[in-house]
C-alpha cells in the first residue's frame, strides 16, 4: 500500500509546486472612490507592483469611459464624470488580467446620471432634470448640513482607503502563505511515508 501511496503524495506536492508560483504572480487591482476621484493600485500576489499595466475603465454594459497606463508604483487614477459602477478592468503583459468594481452609490451624489449625460438613451428618473449643486458650491454655504456629510465622507474614504488596500494585500499574502503551508505539509508526509517504508523489515529478515 505504502509504494501506491508515497508516489501519490509526491504527486500532491509536485502539484501544489506548480500552481503556488503562478497563485504568487496572480494579478489584482485594487480601487476606491475619494470624492469624485476614483484611484487605485495594480499589483502582483506576493510580488511587487504592475508597472505599466493597461488599466480600461468601463460601464457596466461594456461601454468605454476611460484608458489608462499604471505607474510605476502601479497607481492609476481618473476622475468621475457621471454618477455610475466604474468597471475597472485590468492586464499585464504576460497575459495577467483582473478587475473590481467602484459602484455608483460610493461616487457624490453632486455628479449628474447618465441619463443626463448628452449622447445617453436612459429614461431620465423624476427629479433629475434640476442639476444638483456641486461641492464647491455648498461648501460656500456655511453650516449647510448637506456640505459638511460630504465633506466629511470624503474626508472618511481619504482614511479608510489606505486601510482598505492594506487589508487586501493582506488576505492575499494570507492565502499564499496557505499554499506554501500545504506544500510542506505535504511533502511532510511523503518524507514520513518514506521513512516508514525505509524502516519496515524485509522478508528476508525474518
Amino acid at each position: 500500500m505504502l509504494k501506491r501511496l508515497v508516489p501519490a503524495v509526491m504527486i500532491g506536492a509536485l502539484t501544489a509546486a506548480a500552481t503556488s508560483p503562478a497563485h504568487a504572480h496572480k494579478l489584482k487591482v485594487f480601487a476606491t472612490a475619494v470624492g469624485e476621484r476614483i484611484e487605485g493600485t495594480v499589483y502582483f500576489v506576493g510580488g511587487g507592483p504592475a508597472r505599466g499595466a493597461r488599466i480600461l475603465v468601463e460601464s457596466t454594459d461594456g461601454k468605454p469611459i476611460e484608458e489608462l497606463t499604471a505607474d510605476d508604483a502601479g497607481a492609476f487614477a481618473i476622475t468621475a464624470k457621471v454618477r455610475t459602477d466604474h468597471v475597472i478592468v485590468t492586464d499585464s503583459a504576460d497575459g495577467h488580467s483582473a478587475r473590481t468594481i467602484i459602484p455608483a452609490s460610493l461616487l457624490p451624489a453632486s455628479l449628474p446620471l447618465p441619463a443626463s449625460v448628452p449622447g445617453t438613451t436612459a429614461t431620465e428618473s423624476p427629479g433629475s432634470t434640476a442639476p444638483a449643486p456641486t461641492l464647491e458650491g455648498r461648501e460656500g454655504r456655511t453650516g449647510d448640513p448637506t456640505a459638511m456629510e460630504a465633506s466629511i465622507a470624503q474626508a472618511v474614504a481619504q482614511q479608510v482607503a489606505p486601510l482598505r488596500q492594506q487589508l487586501s494585500a493582506y488576505e492575499d499574502q494570507v492565502r499564499l502563505r496557505d499554499v506554501l503551508g500545504g506544500l510542506g505539509y505535504i511533502l511532510g508526509l511523503a518524507g514520513l511515508f518514506a521513512w516508514m517504508r525505509a524502516r519496515r523489515p524485509t522478508g528476508g529478515g525474518r
